[in-house]
């Protein structure tokens, strides 16, 4: 019985851990100019749907003195990290906030941002198997 506990109760740390909703930042510059900088212009990221599974920054005319960045909650596959061509830029993360200002932050920043969600989950997951003892 208390094996049945056991397992049923890490199982649903382990869900709780995973199943948080993403946090993205959501905006485009043709309507709001702050969304190139949106943690120094005041914009708030955005709950995402359950289905989102990556925030993205697309940006057009990287090299023009005012680029064209679109900001999103996306589903689907996906590359991790940021593509150049040309004058245009796509970059893909699965952490909160991950797609801000600097699109070179998003795969500096991977490991450092993911951090606390592991060590949350292992505390937690170390709580209820120390709880049986």
């Amino acid at each position: 019985m208390n094996k049945t506990i056991f397992i049923t109760a890490l199982l649903l740390a382990v869900y709780a851990a995973s199943s948080q909703a993403l946090h993205c930042y959501v905006c485009s510059t043709d309507t709001h100019s702050g969304c190139s900088n949106p943690e120094q212009n005041g914009i708030s990221s955005t709950l995402c749907p359950d289905t989102a599974t990556y925030c993205s920054t697309y940006t057009v005319n990287l090299y023009d003195d005012f680029p064209n960045v679109v900001r999103q909650c996306k589903s689907g596959d996906y590359s991790y990290g940021c593509t150049f061509s040309y004058a245009t830029s796509t970059c893909a993360c699965d952490y909160d906030e991950c797609n801000y200002v600097d699109n070179s932050a998003i795969t500096a920043s991977a490991a450092t941002a993911k951090a606390p969600i592991l060590l949350t989950f292992f505390t937690a997951a170390c709580a209820i198997v120390l709880s049986f003892f």
